[in-house]
């Protein structure tokens, strides 16, 4: 029994003894990065070496551009810095897993919330995707920064693999659950009227933060539109809304699939890339129901928006945010934007949402409030072209009886087209047996024998009967 008692005590005091020492183990990689002239890539007479408040600081001043580390590249482990802000100036960022201006992730304090401990936007992560700060995207990336003015504040970003913690004075004010950078390692870079002193860099120090992706607490949720067929973004003059024939796109034109990524949130800004110009692109779905349903379609938009439902506009919206047009939260996307009633009839019912963009991020999130009696959610899945034989018999000029509206077909590499009163002409949809789609819910069937065609609109028939050519 001494023996068994006397084995204990001595792999305690093993134990006791190794805990202090795993606790005290510093990074064998760890970097103190000087702060001289050598070490940094910066614009001549904005960034200054010195000393102040007895330590060896770099001061970055206004209009500073990225002060870039030279000849270093981070993956994984811990970035850890003091800064003081000098006001005013707006953000104090850090850049990190920076390939370019284009491709980088940031983490940057709002310095005029600083010492507001209820300013939900006093600091921020996000990624730049192909030169785009994506900050109206990513709300959730937001908090509180625990920051001071007029006195140093220690952060630290702990980065590992797909997740990153941030600390600001010693207090956790982000995680982030997965990082939306396109690059995985890179430099690090900062900007923003400040000193920095005490950097520090411990490549491979995780302290513990798990590489793999976090929980996506929307993922378990079948109310989210997820799966979209996409067409080719294209230029939105300024003034322009895409609400006529014209605007609407061809079935043939859904060409491509875009899944949502985590909280739902389609990026567009991710699939297209940067523009300078007011652009707009259509996603479409198919949801199939067991009975007729009624339900909101909550939405999440950025910049505008215009819903259609089996060919009938529901909702238009804009959350423009330097136009004073900015929707709750300040706006950014959120599926609490807006919201429209869906009238879903029994069956195939397809959904058309156009999204314009020109700020920042583009975006959509979708989510049906109610999913009670929904069979499927797909992305829509255009039927296949159909020829049209002997196009030449649907050629010419129709007129209806008292002659007050005509329709004029003509043909183009083999699609027929036609041109309304006072319209420009529209390419139809082939649909068969004589039937085709103008669009918005209007179809033209032709009557070959009688040589009449009819326009279908909501339940309204127009005949016109062909003119004799002269």
């Amino acid at each position: 029994m001494k023996k068994i008692i006397a084995i204990v005590v001595l792999l305690l005091g093993i134990a006791f003894q190794s805990y202090p020492q795993k606790k005290q183990t510093k990074s064998a990689t760890e970097t103190v990065v000087e702060l001289t002239p050598k070490k940094w890539g910066f614009k001549e007479g904005k960034v200054a070496f010195l000393k102040y408040k007895g330590r060896d600081v770099m001061k970055i001043n206004s209009e500073s551009g990225y002060v870039v580390l030279k000849d270093f590249i981070f993956k994984d482990g811990i970035i850890e810095y003091d800064i003081e802000p000098i006001l005013p100036t707006f953000a104090l960022a850090v850049y990190f897993h920076r390939k370019d201006e284009k491709e980088q992730e940031i983490v940057y304090l709002r310095a005029p919330k600083i010492g507001n401990p209820y300013a939900n936007e006093g600091i921020q992560y996000c990624p730049y995707l192909d030169g785009v700060n994506m900050w109206d995207m990513y709300p959730q990336y937001q908090a509180p920064s625990n920051a001071k003015q007029g006195q140093w504040n220690h952060v630290k970003l702990v980065i590992s693999g797909k997740q990153m913690n941030v600390f600001v004075n010693n207090k956790l004010v982000l995680g982030i659950p997965e990082l939306e950078g396109r690059e995985t390692e890179g430099g690090i870079a900062f900007t923003g009227s400040s000193y920095i002193s005490h950097l520090k860099i411990k490549p491979g120090e995780t302290e513990g933060l798990s590489p793999s992706e976090g929980t996506d607490l929307t993922r378990h949720e079948s109310n989210y539109i997820r799966n979209w067929s996409i067409t080719q973004a294209s230029e939105l003059p300024t003034g322009t809304e895409p609400t006529t024939l014209l605007s609407i796109p061809k079935n043939e034109t859904f060409t491509e699939k875009i899944d949502a990524e985590r909280n739902g949130l389609v990026n567009l800004t991710r699939h297209f890339g940067n523009s300078d110009k007011r652009r707009l692109a259509w996603l479409k779905a198919t949801i199939i129901t067991k009975k007729p349903i009624k339900t909101n379609l909550q939405l999440g938009f950025s910049d505008e928006i215009w819903v259609y439902l089996n060919d009938k506009i529901t909702y238009t919206d804009k959350n423009i945010f330097p136009q004073n047009m900015k929707k709750y939260p300040n706006g950014r996307i959120s599926v609490q934007n807006g919201s429209t009633e869906l009238n879903l009839k029994q069956g195939k019912n397809e959904l058309l949402i156009g999204v314009a963009n020109d700020f920042y991020g583009w975006g959509i999130i979708t989510r049906l409030e109610n999913t009670k009696g929904v069979e499927e959610i797909t992305a829509y899945k255009a039927p296949p072209k159909i020829a049209i034989e002997n196009i030449k018999q649907y050629i010419g000029t129709y007129a209806t009886s008292d002659k007050s509206s005509k329709l004029i077909f003509t043909q183009s590499n083999g699609d027929l087209t036609v041109q309304m009163s006072g319209q420009p002409p529209i390419l139809l949809s082939h649909l068969g047996n004589n039937l085709f789609e103008v669009g918005l819910g209007i179809e033209l069937q032709f009557d070959s024998q009688t040589k009449h065609v009819i326009l279908k609109e909501n339940g309204f028939d127009l005949e016109y009967t062909k003119e004799q050519e002269k």
